[in-house]
């Protein structure tokens, strides 16, 4: 059976369906429930979920050290596009507008680019937010002009050592990969950001490389994202010199400023720390710096809140607080206002600017913890509803084999990773070994596994 998209189709997923007029009651119960939910804390009052990865493939062109993608990956077939529509109507049946949806993998643009158009423009029909999560190696300008002229709101660039990109020693020396693409990027209309996986490698680049980060206005958020040992990447357990602590001392000595990670929570402390900056000109304040008055500012957000969506409303929040709470929001004002001037120097060798910095301490397979992944603010889309991102990567081929179900206007069908295309019947074959496969269709730890056997026959 082939696909049935672009029709729109009907899906009814396996996971929770939210009817009642609260979405963010489940993340809310959840960080509650492990002590997560105090004053500081975002997740669960402003918003149900932080955002959703919908994994478009599973193909990718690099082999990277540390991979979460699992030693099946390139031996699955693509998604059809009629279930990564059933799969964003879950997401939206779940969260409503608002959310940001990740089109990644594999890396997406490995799939037509027709494919990724229709995608964003579906998820811009549904009142959410898409952001293109590459590598960039094929994120030329005309294929993301493309898809900015589709609806596509962010790309996040991922570039680091573990790619191990010929040519390049240092995360100082993959700067030159980095310009590139904010080059490609810039005047699209897009919010660019950059990922960077952390691990003993990179480590000591970490204040340079935060630094770099500081200095390009074009960039609006910045994730350094810790080793963890799961899927299929031939590094494995992270070092005891990687910690949340070690990181945050690494990114603040590049920024040349303490940053306050711990003045607005994003979900659980043990998975995400946040900062938010203001830079101008080689220099960065931290916006966050008065945690008193960050605390009161989320309360008063929080009376002023009346969307009816999941998402706060800011702007109408933000004119509601000025006019029933004037000397909060004088407070607030001049506290910004000294973060402005406090950039000196910097004022005058360029334009202030918001950046957001996150630290990602992702868990390894075997080591989840139950109250993190009760309270995870970052979730993947599967046939059975949105998952936790930890928990879906420690069990990715489950997940790769359990059949999608679409209901579309030609009846209803199934669809599983080990079939190209659609099944008029549930009974669906199983993910073929790896151990079977050919060298040319591995990577990770059993490719290099395949290679060390052949190397000493």
């Amino acid at each position: 059976m082939k696909d049935i998209a672009p029709g729109h189709s009907n899906v009814v997923p396996a996971g929770r369906v939210f009817r009642g007029s609260d979405r963010r009651a489940t993340l809310r119960e959840g960080l509650q429930g492990c002590g997560e939910y105090g004053h500081s804390q975002t997740a669960g009052r402003f918003y149900p979920i932080a955002c959703v990865a919908l994994e478009v493939t599973q193909r990718c062109n690099l082999d990277c050290t540390l991979c979460y993608l699992s030693d099946r990956a390139e031996m699955t077939y693509d998604p059809p596009l009629s279930v990564l529509f059933a799969r964003l109507a879950t997401i939206h049946s779940h969260y409503g507008p608002g959310v940001s949806v990740q089109l990644t993998g594999g890396d997406p643009t490995l799939r037509k680019v027709e494919d990724l158009e229709a995608l964003c423009r579906e998820i811009r029909r549904l009142g959410m937010r898409s952001c293109l999560m590459t590598n960039g190696i094929r994120a030329s300008r005309a294929f993301l002009s493309r898809l900015a002229a589709a609806g596509l709101d962010d790309v996040a660039f991922h570039v680091d050592m573990t790619q191990e990109r010929k040519g390049f020693d240092s995360e100082i020396e993959l700067n030159t990969v980095r310009r590139n693409y904010i080059v490609a990027a810039h005047g699209l209309g897009l919010r660019i950001l950059f990922n960077t996986t952390v691990f003993d490698g990179n480590l000591s680049d970490l204040p340079a490389l935060a630094r770099f980060m500081r200095d390009q206005p074009e960039i609006a958020f910045v994730s350094f994202q810790m080793q963890a040992d799961t899927g299929r990447g031939v590094l494995r357990e992270r070092p005891d010199s990687i910690t949340q602590s070690s990181v945050m001392r690494a990114v603040e000595q590049g920024y040349g400023t303490p940053l306050h990670f711990d003045a607005a929570a994003v979900g659980h402390s043990g998975c995400n720390r946040y900062a938010s900056v203001l830079t101008a000109g080689g220099r960065a304040i931290s916006v966050l710096s008065h945690q008193r008055l960050v605390q009161q500012v989320i309360a008063a957000l929080e009376q002023m809140d009346r969307s009816a969506d999941a998402y706060l409303d800011t702007r109408d929040s933000v004119r509601r607080l000025v006019l029933r709470r004037p000397g909060l929001a004088l407070r607030a004002a001049a506290h910004l206002a000294g973060c402005v001037l406090r950039l000196g120097m910097g004022l005058l060798r360029g334009r202030v600017r918001r950046q957001a910095v996150f630290i990602h301490n992702f868990m390894a397979a075997d080591a989840l913890e139950e109250d993190r992944c009760a309270s995870c603010v970052f979730m993947v889309a599967t046939g059975n509803g949105p998952l936790s991102m930890c928990v879906h990567n420690a069990q990715r081929d489950l997940h790769l084999a359990m059949p999608d179900k679409v209901d579309g206007p030609m009846g209803t069908y199934w669809w599983n990773s080990a079939m190209r295309d659609l099944s008029n019947h549930p009974e669906l074959p199983g993910l073929d070994s790896p151990e079977q496969a050919p060298i040319k269709k591995l990577k990770g730890q059993l490719r290099a596994r395949r290679q060390n056997r052949k190397g000493k026959s």
